[in-house]
């Protein structure tokens, strides 16, 4: 038996506490990735102090315990741009429905990659935003680092 809630349950949950946030839900998505960036941070052994050691820290944190995707493959590009490709990922059906009520889909992802990032390789990251090439679930997370 899986430890991982199942995929319809956490789909309505994250519709569910988005939509009840009203006007307040981007602040929120903001707060909510910080707050698992900090929970993440508090319980590693050591902080990453580079971008190879950030990528495998990030990486199997997302495979294991923190498992909301089928893939997650953190890539840093040479010239201060990196990015986070995601296949099957749990919280983007929720955002489906949230749009289907004309509201905003929300990712704390975004923003727990861009804390961690920024606090322990101490380099401002700013976050671009997303591109979704292929089926719901599917994305690369684009950051800019410097």
């Amino acid at each position: 038996m899986s430890d991982r809630l199942s995929k319809e349950f956490f789909t309505i949950y994250h519709a569910a506490v988005f939509e009840a946030l009203g006007d307040d839900a981007q602040k929120y998505n903001v707060k909510i990735g910080i707050t698992l960036a900090n929970h993440l941070l508090k319980n590693l052994a050591k902080h990453p102090e580079n971008e190879e050691e950030f990528k495998n820290i990030i990486e199997s944190y997302f495979k294991s315990s923190f498992q909301f995707s089928d893939i997650a493959d953190m890539k840093f590009g040479g010239d201060g741009s990196a990015s986070l490709y995601v296949k099957g990922c749990d919280i983007c059906p929720g955002n489906e429905i949230l749009r289907g009520m004309g509201k905003k889909g929300m990712c704390p992802i975004a923003h727990l990659v861009k804390s961690i990032m920024a606090r322990t390789l101490k380099k401002h990251v700013e976050l671009l935003g997303s591109d979704k090439p292929g089926p719901i679930g599917e994305c690369y997370l684009k950051y800019k680092v410097g």
